[in-house]
């Protein structure tokens, strides 16, 4: 191995986001340096930002649904007896995690083709206009909406492919004789939780300006917790995989 390869990270881009503007560690894979893509912005604080305040959005998450009357914990519970892996006569998109995901996908898809962001848009606009808001305020929240929809765009398939990529790995019996840092299915699981952590994150800060929103986007992140734990109940010891480059 070169001096130029040695600053290469073997495989780092099989455990990845696909994410490069927000990567830390796009000197480091030969990937990104092929594709040359070089417009950064401060990816650390970015995602650092993002997730400071994950155990409040949980917390928040859980009292808003029992105000609504969402039982989080016996929804998953019902989910996880009525179908497993080893039924053979199962297929993978009939699992619960699968499902759950996928509805995540078309509902948060049909969320961000709707008027609704549009919609406060210009409210905020009017706002401006009628004096009620500085221009300041509205351009800061503004900011904040962009920011959520990146984040929540970017991921929004991404969920449900890793997630069935779980699923079709443990399928079979091929990774048992790895030891857990290495299991394809960890790996996948991992990147697939902080796809559903992050997308959480985003649609908390959608909802604190948002406020008219509160019920439907209640709905997409009671969909992504269920698929948190169905995750972490099928996958308990997906933080054990490390990631080249990021866990090390």
């Amino acid at each position: 191995m070169d001096d130029d390869d040695s600053a290469f990270i073997p495989g780092i881009h099989n455990w990845c986001d696909r994410w490069c503007e927000r990567c830390a560690f796009t000197a480091r894979c030969r990937v990104f340096e092929r594709e040359q893509i070089r417009d950064l912005k401060s990816p650390e604080d970015f995602w650092n930002a993002l997730s400071e305040n994950f155990k409040e959005t949980l917390e928040m998450l859980h009292a808003m649904a029992e105000e609504h009357g969402i039982d989080i914990d016996h929804i998953i519970e019902d989910s996880k007896n009525d179908t497993s892996l080893e039924e053979e006569d199962k297929m993978l998109d009939e699992h619960p995690l699968s499902m759950i995901t996928d509805q995540y996908l078309f509902e948060g898809k049909d969320w961000l083709e709707s008027s609704k962001i549009n919609g406060y848009l210009e409210e905020l606009a009017r706002q401006v206009n009628l004096g009620l808001m500085q221009v300041s305020e509205a351009q800061a929240q503004k900011a904040k909406i962009d920011e959520a929809l990146e984040v929540i765009k970017w991921y929004l398939f991404f969920i449900h492919v890793k997630s069935k990529r779980v699923l079709n790995d443990l399928s079979g019996d091929f990774w048992e004789e790895y030891p857990e840092e290495e299991k394809s299915y960890n790996g996948s699981a991992k990147i697939a939780m902080i796809s559903m952590e992050r997308s959480m994150q985003a649609w908390k800060m959608l909802l604190d300006v948002m406020e008219d929103e509160q019920d439907s986007i209640l709905s997409l992140l009671v969909l992504l917790e269920k698929s948190r734990k169905l995750l972490t109940a099928l996958v308990p010891k997906y933080d054990q995989f490390i990631r080249p480059g990021f866990d090390e």
